[in-house]
This record gives C-alpha cells, structure tokens and sequence, in this order.
C-alpha cells in the first residue's frame, strides 16, 4: 500500500466531512490501520477542519455589555430604578427590568449566532463544492486507471497464448526433426478423397502424435478417433479434438508395434471398434 498515493487522492477529505461511499471507508479504515502515516494525516486533517470552524465564531461584544450594566446602575444610583420599572409596566417592575437589560443582549447572540451559522454555511457549500470536484476527479481517474488495467491484463493474456503457441511450435518441430520418428502419410478413402492427415511415430520411445492436414469439421455429437492395425486388429489409439488444436500436433497413444494408421468418425467420445464405413484417411508404415 502507497501510504503517500492514498494521502493525496482526497479519499480523507471525503471520509472527515461524511461524502465518502462505504467502500472508501472501508479502503481508507483498513489503510489507517496498516499505515501509521494515513492515520496521522486523517488525525491532523480532523484537527485543521475543526479549527476553521472554530476561527469563524464571533465572540459577542463585552463593550455593549458593560455599557448596559453602567446604565442600570445610574438609575439605581439616582433613585429612579423603581420609577422606570413601573412607567414601563405597571404591576410588573421586576419582569420589566429584567427584559429591558436582557433584550438587548438576546438580540445579539442571535445575530452573532445567525452570523456564525451564515459564515458555517458558505464555507460549508465552499467545502462541499471543492470536495465534490475532487470526488469528481477521483472517480474519473479511477475509472481510467481501471480501463488501463483491464487493457494490460488482456495483453498480458494475449501474450501468455502467443507464448503457448510459439512452445507449441517448436515441441512439434522438434518430434518432426528427430531421426528416431518415422513419418507415416494418411490419404483420403472413397468417402472423402481429398482428406489428409499425418502420423508421426517415434520407434524408440512408440509415442504417436497425429497432425490433421484435411479433415471436414465433424457434426455435432461427432468425433475423429484414431486407429492403430496390429497384426491385422484396429487398436484404440484415442480421439482428437480439430478446429485450432488441430493445426498442431496431437499427442496420441503409445503403440509398440503398428502395420498402419486409419481415422474413422465416431460418436463423441470414441468408440470400441471403428466403423469403416466412416473411415477417412488411412495409411501403411512405410517399408
């Protein structure tokens, strides 16, 4: 994990102020816990956050608060307190008196409250405004690095199949260059008379691979199989897949003596004795 990557991408400031989804919580939790460094940054962005707030509260005004006091105390100080009381509501000096100190000072914590809340609320909106654009950017380059990912991760598979492919070619130009592999021709049958397919079978160690020159794609529950006659009896030497896999060798099975090579079509999965009225290709060892 890049401690520094996750700093500067914006995911804290999204997480302190509440926009963060809850996959980002959990990424940038399961971050903090595993980087002190993330921790510290979400701590110190936290604090910073809380002293803006705090800067943009307006303390009331001790001036206007004083002058209030000196007032009440020259009336009392003429006599006139319990004159002014009563003028202004009969009945009702204490309550008057009270309200007449006391309003002035209630009208201005509302307006240092509402001014405070109006200052919260631009800065909030200011705030709001500038984490969403950075929100905005995150995604954005989030989902192209995601598209560049999935870009690499197919070449990457692109180039994996290219390997396997070249592998491929050099394991099936080696068995063809080994002197010990004996080559066997399989032309095509009456039933198909352009149909070609090869036989490469090495002598000392009886590997069979087949190589599929001409052969019509088989019908669907249909598959080639590969026969070996021994002493005048069809052998089982496995079935064979066509299509791409076709245009390399196949490894069959080994057979330890073999007088020639025959492809029938069967149903899916082989049969236990070939039927010769779909045989294909066929063809003699040489000599």
């Amino acid at each position: 994990m890049d401690a520094q990557k996750v700093i500067s991408s914006g995911i804290i400031e999204l997480y302190v102020t509440g926009m963060a989804t809850e996959q980002e919580v959990r990424e940038l939790e399961a971050a903090m816990l595993q980087s002190p460094e993330v921790l510290a940054a979400v701590e110190e962005y936290r604090r910073s956050l809380e002293y803006y707030v705090a800067a943009q509260v307006l303390p009331p005004d001790h001036a206007i608060k004083d002058s209030l006091l000196n007032q009440i105390n020259n009336l009392e100080a003429s006599g006139s307190a319990q004159t002014f009381m009563s003028s202004t509501l009969p009945g009702h000096p204490k309550a008057t008196l009270m309200e007449e100190t006391l309003i002035p000072e209630k009208r201005l914590s509302w307006k240092v409250v509402a001014a405070a809340a109006f200052i919260l609320l631009i800065g909030s909106i200011i705030m709001n405004f500038f984490y969403y654009k950075k929100w905005k950017d995150f995604r954005e380059y989030k989902d192209k690095y995601q598209a560049l990912l999935l870009s690499q991760n197919s070449i990457m598979s692109t180039n994996d199949k290219y390997k396997a492919r070249l592998e491929e070619l050099e394991q099936t130009l080696n068995v063809m260059e080994d002197p010990a592999v004996l080559k066997v021709n399989m032309p095509g049958t009456k039933l198909k008379p352009d149909a070609v397919a090869t036989v490469f079978w090495n002598t000392q160690n009886k590997q069979v691979y087949l190589k599929v020159n001409n052969l019509p794609e088989p019908a669907a529950g249909k598959q080639y199989q590969l026969w070996a006659i021994v002493d005048g009896k069809p052998v089982d030497m496995g079935v064979f897949e066509m299509g791409d896999t076709a245009k390399l060798l196949q490894k069959m099975k080994v057979t330890d003596k073999v007088q020639m090579f025959a492809v029938t079509l069967e149903n899916k999965g082989g049969a236990a004795q070939p039927t010769l009225e779909q045989m294909y290709v066929a063809g003699k060892i040489p000599g």
